[in-house]
């Protein structure tokens, strides 16, 4: 009985040690993908382009929210400014490329588990759980994809996170207040999405935490400052940051695309939401101070990351859902501290799942086959550099800024707006078939239609009537004007 008794200890923290390791496995390969992907010059994603662009714009002190669609260029800022205002410095000092952008998503990301880490400790003062907190936001497969890529996301995790923190830390100081509201206000105007999920979950706390004043003062100096901001916006671009933030975004919705995406998901990290579950359904009942925040956060993530069904979303939605799995992991932990037998099976299997969740996620797949084929991305951009005029692209869009060349059309966003009636894609019809641009390149993908959510079927139809398909590079087919005969 004495053996068992010494014993007993060592043999619970085995698996929250074996869980931190298989973290840190994991931390690794987020630090090596983020190593092999920031400096690689070419685009990594379609995305990427239109921000690189719109940063070398905000650099030439050029507007970027354009209310008149019917003359070219046909493009689309989907997000709000702070993002690309932030690196058109950058911009200005190095000239288009990618690699500072990354950097900064790449941080936002390393900050933003961080900070996962430092609400958790305020919440239960476990270091332990805080750890595994923070360590698993960097885990998470769509968050340590998209942390390389010259995108809005991980800045706005950050800034969102930080402002939950404050408020999670220091309830009741004077300076709460006015810092949360800041950052959460610049969250929102890096990307819209983020004024849910942290602005609920930190007035949730207040209320909790510094009574119901402190919670109605965050609220409504939020939706003031947040709603002033938007409308002195709107009415400088003259209507143009509503349309393109607003009414550009509102694609359709396919409900066979959320359930593949939260399938993906399930698939991936079963155990792991299970628990999350667990925390948020029964912490509740026993008032585990905890709850009073990570629940909140997790319901406002997840109606958040509902509108991955819109056609053209991608494992970005996802981002703030792995945030606040990671605080839900987290204080499930500390709650369970006194148990240890609870504590150690639950590491044990959370240990299970996350390894399986790293190993097979295909996102590290799609970056490191994007990363093979950089001969391909070489020898597109000799062509969008040489072209002698305008270009047309897809998936390699992020070329024409790379390569100082505006981008005339956003083909993805343009189609839809197209088949939703709100544009008139005439004008654009009329400059394929007069042969106007010297190259155009389609990302094609075999037995997947992905082309045809990007470019409409007259679009396609144009292009093959009037223009020839010179070579295929990669998965990317070039074509040039056809010659007369």
């Amino acid at each position: 009985m004495r053996i068992q008794t010494r014993f007993s200890p060592l043999l619970t923290q085995l698996p929250v040690g074996l869980l931190l390791l298989v973290l840190l496995g994991a931390t690794a390969l987020f630090v090596i993908d983020g190593l092999q992907v920031i400096p690689f010059r070419y685009p990594m994603d379609y995305g990427e382009g239109p921000l690189l662009a719109q940063t070398l714009k905000l650099g030439r002190l050029e507007g970027i929210y354009r209310a008149d669609l019917t003359v070219p260029p046909y493009t689309v800022s989907n997000y709000p400014p702070l993002y690309p205002l932030l690196l058109s410095p950058a911009a200005r000092l190095w000239g288009p490329a990618f690699w500072y952008g990354r950097t900064l998503s790449w941080l936002s990301i390393a900050v933003a588990a961080a900070l996962l880490g430092l609400i958790v400790e305020a919440l239960t003062r476990d270091r332990l759980a805080a750890t595994v907190a923070a360590l698993l936001l960097l885990a998470f497969p769509p968050a340590a994809y998209w942390a390389s890529l010259y995108r809005v996301d991980a800045l706005a995790l950050a800034l969102s996170l930080a402002g939950l923190c404050v408020c999670a830390r220091r309830p009741r100081a004077a300076s709460t207040v006015p810092l949360a509201l800041v950052l959460l206000t610049a969250a929102v105007f890096t990307r819209q999405s983020y004024g849910l999920a942290a602005p609920l979950a930190a007035c949730s706390w207040l209320l909790h935490a510094a009574g119901w004043r402190r919670a109605m003062t965050l609220a409504a100096s939020f939706i003031g400052l947040a709603g002033g901001l938007f409308l002195g916006l709107d009415r400088a671009t003259g209507g143009g940051f509503a349309y393109n933030t607003i009414a550009a975004n509102i694609n359709d919705f396919v409900p066979s695309s959320l359930l593949g995406y939260f399938s993906d998901v399930w698939m991936l990290m079963p155990l792991t939401l299970v628990a999350a579950g667990l925390f948020a359904i029964s912490a509740g009942w026993v008032a585990v101070p905890s709850w009073y925040l990570v629940a909140p956060y997790l319901v406002g993530a997840l109606l958040s990351g509902l509108t991955i069904g819109k056609v053209g979303s991608n494992v970005n939605y996802l981002l703030e859902l792995g945030a606040a799995v990671s605080l839900s992991i987290g204080a499930l932990l500390a709650w369970q501290r006194p148990r240890r037998l609870v504590q150690g099976t639950l590491a044990l299997l959370l240990a299970l799942d996350v390894a399986l969740m790293v190993l097979a996620a295909p996102y590290r797949t799609v970056a490191h086959a994007r990363l093979a084929q950089a001969e391909a991305a070489e020898r597109l951009f000799a062509i969008v550099d040489g072209a002698n005029g305008l270009v047309l692209a897809d998936e390699e869009m992020g070329l024409l800024p790379l390569a100082s060349r505006p981008i005339h059309l956003q083909p993805f966003e343009m189609t839809q707006l197209a088949r939703a009636g709100r544009w008139d894609q005439g004008p654009l019809l009329r400059e394929i078939e007069s042969q106007a641009f010297a190259v155009i390149l389609v990302f094609r993908l075999p037995d997947v239609p992905l082309h045809r959510t990007r470019w409409t079927d007259e679009m396609l139809e144009a292009i093959g009537r009037r223009y020839v398909l010179e070579e295929r590079v990669g998965q990317t087919d070039v074509y040039r004007p056809r010659p007369a005969r």
